[in-house]
């Protein structure tokens, strides 16, 4: 009896959970996967093409360009971005002098807005006035300076170089899961004869692989579907080496290609649920270290 009523209880209170991640979520999402299978190009649904958009998708030369631009994006997030947070972290969880001064200035970029922050790179970046060719011509470099973000050799990775930045949030994870981690481990590293570096690559290192998987999924997925600061920035050009998925998209619903945007939609989905798994996977981030 004890058991059925909790059981009731439970159910009860999951209901409006349920109701609410049924609605903005699985609904949205069963939605979209529909009507990719749609012809829906203008404001009237004319009928059922089965799998034509996802064959006109695979012929998409602007997609494949999404998808490499997305791919180069992402072996970034794996290999410079979290790998720099992790050094952050580390150095800040031996606090240093003005350590408190220096996690708060990594922070700052987390709180100001995309489009602020795409705004103050467009100034940086600008082939008149910018910041960036300002100090190039200031070394003796002035053959270096180009319009960067409209430049082809140049764009993405100016593009990237806005994101980089962005390693505050995974920092401050990955430094409270540091701080979280007993004395007894250190201290017992320390007694077999570790020194800081040999406890930072052995001890701190592996105890740091759960949120190392969060902060992985987080940025990958971050990544992926990033949006404002590149449609203020550049919006794909030029010549789409900019382009995203989520740029693409939302490019289609503008021309009002709306079962073409949803099967961009479904693809980037599928994408973000492979990355995740991945990064699940090679982390192990359902097994617990202590």
């Amino acid at each position: 009896m004890t058991q059925r009523r909790d059981f009731m209880f439970a159910a009860v209170v999951c209901i409006p959970v349920v109701a609410l991640y049924s609605a903005f979520y699985l609904i949205p999402i069963g939605t979209t996967i529909v009507t990719s299978l749609l012809k829906w190009d203008r404001i009237h649904i004319e009928g059922f093409i089965g799998l034509e958009n996802y064959i006109r998708l695979a012929q998409d030369p602007i997609f494949f360009i999404s998808l490499k631009n997305i791919s180069i994006w992402l072996l970034i997030a794996v290999f410079v971005h979290i790998p720099f947070a992790l050094i952050v972290a580390i150095m800040l969880s031996t606090k240093p002098k003005g350590w408190k001064v220096l996690r708060t200035i990594y922070f700052v970029p987390q709180i100001i807005s995309g489009v602020a922050w795409a705004t103050i790179f467009i100034s940086v970046y600008n082939p008149s006035y910018g910041l960036l060719n300002g100090l190039l011509k200031l070394v003796g470099l002035s053959s270096w300076a180009r319009n960067w973000l409209f430049d082809a050799a140049t764009a993405w990775p100016s593009i990237i170089g806005t994101w980089l930045f962005f390693i505050g949030m995974f920092s401050m994870i990955l430094l409270a899961e540091l701080l979280s981690i007993p004395e007894e481990i250190y201290e017992a590293a320390a007694i077999d004869g570790a020194s800081e570096i040999q406890a930072a690559l052995y001890v701190k290192l592996p105890m740091l692989r759960l949120v190392t998987g969060t902060c992985l999924i987080l940025t990958i997925s971050g990544g992926i579907k990033y949006f404002d600061g590149l449609y203020i920035m550049t919006n794909g050009a030029p010549n789409f080496r900019t382009q995203t998925l989520a740029l693409y998209l939302h490019q289609q619903y503008s021309y009002a290609r709306y079962s073409y945007a949803n099967t961009i939609g479904v693809a980037l989905l599928l994408l973000g649920i492979v990355c995740i798994l991945a990064v699940m996977k090679v982390m192990r981030t359902g097994e617990k270290d202590y």
